[in-house]
């Protein structure tokens, strides 16, 4: 078992340059940081939403780094947009074991 922690800002239309920024930034940040074990980003141009879906060995270690990262990400956002950025916490459930993983990514 593993967590997922998801973080949900929005920057208006027309912000992307600065969404790849931050993206860039806190990617480099996360990856450093105990626990971390890969991540993905969603970015949604038309409506100026920006998802960073992260993933941790713990709950903890999702916890801290969000103890560490979070508040810098609020401050740099301060000056670009009014709306706050939300984030949760989910524990990640693998619906295959490893035989199910292996036999569905093979083509025949």
């Amino acid at each position: 078992m593993y967590y997922a922690r998801v973080v949900q800002y929005k920057l208006g239309i027309g912000y992307r340059d600065i969404a790849e920024k931050l993206t860039k930034e806190f990617d480099k940040k996360c990856r450093k940081l105990v626990g971390f074990r890969g991540s993905v980003y969603f970015f949604d141009d038309p409506s100026g939403e920006y998802r960073a879906l992260s993933y941790w060995d713990t709950k903890e270690d999702a916890e801290q780094a969000h103890k560490r990262l979070f508040p810098e990400l609020e401050r740099k956002l301060e000056s670009v947009t009014k709306e706050k950025p939300l984030v949760k916490f989910y524990e990640v459930y693998e619906a295959t074991d490893d035989e199910d993983l292996l036999t569905s990514h093979i083509k025949i």
